[in-house]
C-alpha cells in the first residue's frame, strides 16, 4: 500500500467547504472583472492566478466538491480583498505576505500533487518561508528596474533614496514576520487528528525520479581545471593568515567593523574542517576555498575597496551568492537523494535555487539594515553598511547572477558532496534506530 501525502490534508472534500470555496471563487470573480474595467491590470492577473489556484483541483480531478480548505482561501484572498477594495484596509503589510505565504502553500501542494516534483508537508513549509522573503524581494526589484528604465513611480519617488531603502527594508522585516507566522500556523495545522471530510492522495514516485536519484554525478570541475588538491588548500591557508592579520590590525586600530567582519569571516572559513570532523564527511578543499576566497573579498571590501573601487561590493555580493547557492543546492540536493519523499528534477532545483539566494540577499539587506541602525543608535560606525536604495537592488541584481554561476554549475560540481552528505543522513538515521 503506498504512503498517503499528508499535503492531501489542504483538501476537503464536503458539501459546507464547498459552498464555501466555490462562494469566495464567486467573489474573486467579481474583483477581477471589476479591477479589470477600472484599469488595475497587475491586480486583475493576480486575482485570476489565485482563481486558477484554489479551483484546479476540482478541474483536475473532475469532482467539483474537492476544494482546499476554506480556512486557507480565506488567508490567501483577505488582502486581496482588502487591497482591491480599500487600499488603507490594513496598517502594515503582514496579512499581505500571510497571503502570499499561503498561496505559496496551496500551489506547492498542487505541484507535488500533479507534477514529477514530490515534497512532504515540512520541505513545502520550509519552501513557503523562501518563496514569501524571495517574492518580496523580486517583487521590489522589479518595481524598481520599471522605475529606472520607464520612468514609473512605483518605489522611486520624491523621497531620499535612503527613505525609500528604510522603506523597504521594513517591507522585507513584515515578509519575514509573515513568513515565520504563516510556518507556524501550517505546522499546526499539520498536526495528527482533523481528518474530516480529508482527501487522501497517494504518494507516486515516477520512473524518471529512480533514475535521478541512483545515477552518478559527472566528475567536478576543479579536477578540469587541473587545480591540485595541494594548492587550494595553500591558497586557503594563505588567505586565512590574510585574515587573521586584519584582524589583528582592525584590534590596533580600534576599528570596530574590520574586528567583527574579520573574526566572523576567520570563523567562517574553518565551518567545512569542523563539519568534517564532526560528521565524519570526506573534505572537500575546493569547496574550503572557494568560501575563504568569498569572505576574504568582503573582508578586503570593509577594509578599504567598497569605498575606492568601483563595483567590489557588486563582485563580493555575487561571489557570496554563488557559495550561499552552493550550500544551498549541496543540502537540497542531499535531502532529495535521502528522503524518499521528496523528488526536485534538476531544472525545477534551478528554480529553487534562485528562490533560495533571493530570500537569502533579503535576509541579508535586513541584517545590514538593522546593523547601521542599532550601531548609529549607539553611537559607533555601522559593520554592515548600507548605501541607499539602488545600492540594495544592484546587490540583489548580483546575487542572482552569483545564484545562476552556482545552480547552472551545480550538478557537475557539488552532486559528488551531496551524494557523501546524503550518506552521512543515512548512517545517522540508522545509528539513531539502534
Amino acid at each position: 500500500m503506498e504512503p498517503i501525502d499528508k499535503l492531501s490534508k489542504l483538501l476537503k472534500n464536503t458539501a459546507l467547504n464547498a459552498l464555501a470555496g466555490w462562494s469566495m471563487v464567486l467573489l474573486l470573480s467579481l474583483l477581477c472583472i471589476g479591477n479589470f474595467i477600472y484599469g488595475r491590470f497587475m491586480w486583475t492577473i493576480l486575482i485570476a492566478f489565485v482563481i486558477c489556484i484554489i479551483i484546479a483541483p476540482a478541474i483536475i480531478m473532475r469532482k467539483l466538491s474537492i476544494m482546499p480548505s476554506w480556512y486557507f482561501i480565506v488567508l490567501a484572498i483577505i488582502p486581496i480583498v482588502g487591497s482591491t477594495t480599500a487600499y488603507y484596509f490594513f496598517s502594515t503589510s503582514i496579512p499581505f505576505y500571510l497571503s502570499v505565504a499561503t498561496i505559496a502553500l496551496l500551489l506547492a501542494a498542487e505541484i507535488n500533487w500533479f507534477t514529477a516534483v514530490k515534497m512532504n508537508y515540512k520541505f513545502a513549509i520550509l519552501l513557503v518561508l523562501i518563496v514569501t522573503l524571495a517574492m518580496s524581494g523580486l517583487w521590489h526589484l522589479i518595481q524598481w528596474l520599471l522605475d529606472m528604465n520607464l520612468g514609473t513611480s512605483y518605489i522611486l519617488n520624491n523621497q531620499t533614496s535612503d527613505a525609500i531603502n528604510s522603506a523597504m527594508m521594513h517591507e522585507f522585516i513584515y515578509a519575514a514576520i509573515a513568513g515565520i507566522v504563516a510556518g507556524l500556523i501550517f505546522g499546526w495545522y499539520f498536526r495528527p487528528g482533523g481528518s474530516i471530510g480529508n482527501v487522501e492522495i497517494p504518494i507516486q514516485m515516477s520512473e524518471e525520479a529512480s533514475n535521478y536519484i541512483t545515477s552518478r554525478p559527472p566528475a567536478p570541475i576543479r579536477k578540469l581545471l587541473g587545480i591540485s588538491s595541494n594548492k587550494q588548500k595553500l591558497a586557503a591557508k594563505i588567505m586565512q593568515i590574510c585574515l587573521f592579520i586584519l584582524l589583528i590590525a582592525g584590534i590596533l586600530l580600534k576599528d570596530l567593523s574590520t574586528t567583527i567582519n574579520a573574526a566572523a569571516g576567520l570563523t567562517l572559513t574553518f565551518v567545512p574542517y569542523f563539519i568534517t570532523r564532526k560528521y565524519d564527511i570526506p573534505h572537500d578543499t575546493g569547496l574550503t576555498l572557494w568560501i575563504t576566497f568569498a569572505v576574504f573579498l568582503h573582508l578586503l571590501g570593509t577594509f578599504a575597496f567598497y569605498d575606492n573601487i568601483l563595483r567590489w561590493d557588486n563582485m563580493t555580493h555575487a561571489l557570496s551568492a554563488c557559495v550561499v547557492a552552493a550550500a544551498g543546492y549541496t543540502l537540497i540536493r542531499a535531502i532529495d537523494i535521502y528522503v524518499d519523499e521528496i523528488y526536485i528534477p534538476p531544472k525545477v532545483l534551478f528554480l529553487f535555487i534562485l528562490l533560495f539566494i533571493l530570500a537569502t540577499g533579503v535576509l541579508w539587506e535586513i541584517l545590514e539594515f538593522l546593523s547601521d541602525e542599532l550601531t548609529s543608535g549607539l553611537g559607533y560606525e555601522a559593520i554592515l553598511a548600507q548605501h541607499g536604495i539602488h545600492d540594495t537592488m544592484i546587490d540583489l541584481m548580483f546575487d542572482l547572477l552569483g545564484a545562476i554561476l552556482a545552480a547552472t554549475w551545480g550538478t557537475a560540481y557539488l552532486s559528488d558532496i551531496s551524494y557523501r552528505l546524503a550518506d552521512k543522513f543515512e548512517e545517522i538515521g540508522i545509528k539513531k534506530n539502534k
